[in-house]
């Protein structure tokens, strides 16, 4: 079994799948500030509501940013305690390619656009983003922009526009795109433990786990102190 865990954004989430069939998901209630509280109990009860024991983990999905500094952290920090004393691996999962997942699930919209185009709110009126292929296959690399440019920056064609972001970014989208964007917004654009675990799960199968202290969290933007980041964790490594 793979546990999928999923804090890099304001809602968060975690998932149980065996192999790369998803069992089931879980939200996180209270928000970023409850992640810490609410994320080991909602491990308990995923785990007992298939009647599943933690020893049967065999590896961890983790979203590994970019997103929330404190909500990256915290799924970290849980991760690793969950793998102590014991040989369970984790696979780092990018966060924004398993959002770009979103746009390919039924329903959601995404038709016959060139490329995805996953978004999330970095605040101070930028956003992490990227684009992608269909099955997050990585184009242009994870970054931290203003919204304006990185629209106009992606050209020609129709895109699939998918996360949060899209919502603090709405007018951006509409003079820049128009009717070439197709927008996977609200609860259906919202980063999924799922699609974590079905990314990881993937990734696990091409050899991509790697040992718990290996992992780095990629921040994308270094955190506004300096002392908040994590002695050897300088980015992204592990992507895509």
């Amino acid at each position: 079994m793979i546990l999928a865990i999923e804090t890099a954004s304001a809602e968060g989430a975690v998932a149980l799948l065996d192999g790369a069939q998803v069992l089931s998901e879980t939200a996180l209630s209270g928000g970023r500030q409850q992640h810490a509280a609410q994320l080991l109990l909602a491990i308990d009860a995923l785990l007992e509501r298939h009647g599943a024991a933690l020893d049967e983990v065999e590896g961890i999905a983790l979203s590994v940013g970019p997103g929330s500094f404190t909500g990256l952290r915290i799924g970290l920090s849980t991760a690793l305690g969950l793998c102590f004393g014991s040989e369970r691996w984790i696979v780092p999962v990018p966060t924004l390619a398993a959002l770009s997942l979103r746009a390919g699930e039924e329903g959601a919209g995404a038709g016959d656009a060139d490329a995805i185009v996953p978004m999330l709110d970095a605040r101070k009126g930028e956003l992490y983003t990227a684009l992608y292929g269909p099955g997050a296959a990585l184009r242009r690399p994870d970054c931290v922009v203003a919204a304006a440019p990185w629209l106009e920056s992606l050209g020609d064609g129709d895109f699939c526009l998918v996360g949060p972001g899209t919502e603090v970014c709405a007018r951006e989208i509409e003079r820049v795109l128009g009717a070439r964007a197709r927008i996977v917004g609200g609860a259906a654009g919202r980063p999924s433990a799922a699609q974590v675990g079905l990314l990881g799960a993937r990734l696990a199968s091409e050899g991509r786990t790697c040992a718990p202290r290996q992992v780095d969290l990629q921040y994308v933007r270094a955190p506004d102190a300096a002392s908040k980041q994590p002695a050897g964790q300088p980015g992204a490594r592990h992507v895509i």
